[in-house]
């Protein structure tokens, strides 16, 4: 072989695969399954029995050295990790000795100097690392007399002590550079290195104590300061003015038993001979004393805030209060005018939207039409229903290009459904019937200004009673009209009447009138027509929530003498707020009335 003839190392390399991987955990492989370690172990053994038999070829001595020495290296750290863990694995305990196994542990156990810098080992030392002291007070001690008798040992293999070498050497340098700085450094670090063993236990165990002392009421001053900050911003965050005061005070106190503390602990930690310790306690506690410092300053910054926040709402709050007040004052007074203007008279005594009017005609006249099929069951007989007809009353042409298309759609038509009975039976003469029910509101009025607030008229009903009088003469006609905003009190008494009975009833004209708003229904007594048609007419209730919402009104009229509809409607359904309204006004004596600038009222008798 020439001189520089060498084998090839990508072969090498590869060979040695599994043994960087084992030099690359180090003691740490013990962790790794039996089976994975024993796999490794025989990986490792077969390629290195293939390098010595000169597979990659012939290297340099001190090459070759260095290949030899990391398979002896991998393989001593696998054996150390079987009997580490208690396993008996023969190839590896026939392979080492328990002297060569302890040397690799004792040289192994010093890697932490591979990942950290002198400072790092200074700062463990300052903080009292068990760890780093035990392995320095060790090497002072005469582990580094041991290892180098150890490496001149010739029964030990070459190799191996080759591979321990290039480790203890890379340590060394690292541990007595520690070592200097640190005796120079600690004024405790040379007793310790010479204590005996439980001696240093117990100096260290007593340092540790006093040094965790301090830290733990340090941590505690911290953990009551907190508490107490923290309960005085819970209280802050719903404080009244009042309270800010005491608040104050409080965080005062806070303060002073914060800096006394602190001045016991400064006292207290002036006192430890350790400098080092005494320096790093003494910056832990100025941390503190400015994270305290800066909560209390922010603290009384909330409380600022808050002040301010508080001033500000009184002033909104009295504001509003003012304008309620006002407001509920201007109400009342327009009240008492519209009232006192209109005493008793029924005129604006109702408040019907036009939407509300537009859906009140199409559920009246729906229900007409499902009333009326096939026969319907009158005074004891039967009727054969024989027509049915359904018209509109009211011309909404004439407010094209006034309204738009949605609005005119919502007028009122003043449906009427007309019906057509004639008696079911074999012999005599067979009564006819016909039924005109009407839904009658005041479309123009909707058009105009999108509501109406008056019962319908005497006036009204007379118009349409002419009307039945003059058809009835080809059989009895009964009139069903319906109203949206109700009809005025003389209606009724009108329709009780004698006069009533002999003039209409007897010439085969019946009335019954359905307020659909309160679902009062009017008709005569005597009427037996009219009577018949109740249970097609009458409007269903909900009577236990209608007293609930009677009892809301009430006592909003207990308190001041009346209440809005539009304030009620924020707890219940207008529908059910105006039916409320009309039964209140039958059975209490109340009255409606729907006030410009104020809205639809129901009002005490009296409150003027």
């Amino acid at each position: 072989m020439g001189l520089f003839d060498e084998g090839r190392t990508d072969c090498v390399k590869e060979l040695l695969r599994p043994a960087e991987r084992v030099l690359k955990e180090g003691l740490d492989v013990a962790a790794e399954d039996f089976e994975r370690r024993e796999r490794l172990w025989r990986q490792i053994k077969e390629n290195y029995d293939r390098y010595l038999d000169g597979e990659c070829g012939g290297f340099l001595r001190d090459l070759d050295a260095h290949f030899r020495a990391k398979f002896e290296g991998a393989l001593a750290i696998l054996a150390w990790s079987f009997k580490q863990n208690g396993e008996l694995y023969q190839p590896a305990s026939r392979r080492y000795s328990d002297r060569e196994l302890e040397a690799l542990e004792r040289v192994l156990s010093y890697n932490v100097f591979e990942i950290y810098t002198k400072d790092d080992v200074m700062r463990m030392i300052m903080h009292r690392d068990t760890n780093i002291l035990n392995l320095l007070r060790d090497y002072y001690r005469g582990v580094d007399k041991w290892i180098d008798d150890f490496l001149k040992d010739p029964t030990v293999k070459l190799a191996l002590r080759g591979f321990l070498k290039t480790k203890w050497d890379s340590y060394k340098g690292k541990v007595n550079a520690a070592l200097s700085e640190a005796i120079a450094r600690f004024d405790w670090m040379r007793d310790y290195l010479l204590m005996e063993d439980e001696r240093t236990e117990a100096v260290e165990k007593a340092y540790r104590h006093q040094v965790e002392n301090l830290r733990k009421q340090m941590e505690e001053m911290r953990r009551n300061f907190e508490r107490e900050r923290e309960e005085l911003e819970r209280r802050l965050r719903t404080a009244r003015d009042e309270e800010i005061e005491r608040l104050k005070r409080e965080k005062e106190e806070l303060r002073r038993q914060f800096e006394e503390e602190k001045a016991r602990l400064i006292e207290e930690i002036s006192r430890m001979k350790d400098e080092e310790a005494r320096r790093m306690l003494e910056e832990e506690l100025s941390r503190m004393q400015e994270e305290m410092t800066a909560s209390v300053r922010a603290m009384e910054e909330e409380i600022h805030r808050k002040e301010l926040e508080l001033r500000q709402k009184e002033m909104e709050l009295r504001r509003k209060e003012l304008e309620l007040k006002a407001k509920e004052d201007e109400i009342s007074r327009r009240i008492r005018e519209v009232m006192e203007l209109a005493g008793k008279v029924e005129k604006g005594s109702r408040f019907v939207k036009i939407d509300e009017a537009k859906m009140m005609e199409m559920n009246f006249a729906g229900r007409m039409l499902a009333k009326f099929k096939d026969e319907v069951k009158l005074l004891g007989r039967t009727f054969k229903v024989e027509a049915v007809e359904e018209r509109a009353t009211f011309d909404k042409e004439r407010y094209e290009g006034k309204l738009n298309e949605r609005d005119i759609k919502n007028l009122p038509d003043n449906t009427e459904v007309v019906v057509r009975l004639r008696e079911k039976k074999l012999l005599g003469k067979k009564e006819e019937i016909t039924v005109r029910a009407r839904f009658y509101g005041r479309p123009e009025r909707y058009a105009d200004v999108g509501f109406d607030t008056d019962p319908l008229e005497l006036a009204d009903i007379n118009a349409l009673l002419v009307d039945a009088k003059r058809e009835a003469k080809n059989g009895r006609i009964v009139l069903l009209v319906a109203s949206p905003t109700g009809f005025e009190r003389r209606i009724t008494n009108y329709i009780n009447s004698n006069e009533f009975h002999r003039n209409f009833i007897s010439e085969n004209v019946s009335l019954a009138l359905l307020d659909l708003e309160s679902g009062e229904l009017i008709y005569n007594p005597h009427d037996e027509y009219a009577r018949a048609f109740e249970p097609m007419l009458r409007l269903e209730r909900d009577e236990e929530l209608l007293a609930r919402v009677k009892e809301f009104l009430e006592g909003r009229i207990l308190e001041r003498g009346y209440v809005r509809l539009e304030e009620a409607t924020e707890h219940f359904a207008e529908d059910l707020v105006k039916r409320a309204f009309h039964e209140l006004r039958n059975e209490k004596g109340y009255l409606t009335k729907f006030i410009e600038g104020v809205g639809y009222v129901l009002v005490k008798e009296g409150f003027i």
